[in-house]
């Protein structure tokens, strides 16, 4: 008898380190792709700090201004004139609605051949 709860504890023992031991490597192998997570977040807020300066750069005004001179004779662009602002009375406060026609033949109560379809439940 008491080989036997030897054994059977032996065993329990056993399955305890087998299921421990798994554990432990899915929680390494968690950890290290939490690390890779966090590594390629931050090359990414690197990667947004880096668009976020070089847009930053290529929207000033000085820039801007000098590639419009460059260019003059391609883009021909003109000043503003008063004439060419709007005003907020000049902005309608709805579109108009639009009249809606049904086609002719729906009009006529004559909205196509439906002969073919079977009505639901006639098999």
């Amino acid at each position: 008898m008491s080989r036997i709860v030897n054994f059977v504890l032996l065993t329990v023992m056993l399955v305890g380190a087998v299921v421990t031991y798994n554990m432990k490597l899915k929680a390494e192998k968690a950890a290290e792709r939490v690390v890779q997570l966090e590594s390629a977040i931050a090359d990414q807020k690197d990667a947004i700090q880096l668009l976020r300066a070089e847009l930053s750069a290529l929207v000033q005004p000085a820039r801007l201004q000098a590639v419009v001179e460059r260019h003059d004779e391609h883009f021909q662009l003109q000043e503003f004139e008063r004439s060419q602002y709007a005003t907020v009375e000049d902005i309608p406060l709805r579109l108009p609605q639009a009249a809606v026609t049904p086609p002719a033949d729906v009009a006529n109560g004559n909205a196509g051949d439906f002969s073919l379809i079977a009505p639901i439940g006639s098999n």
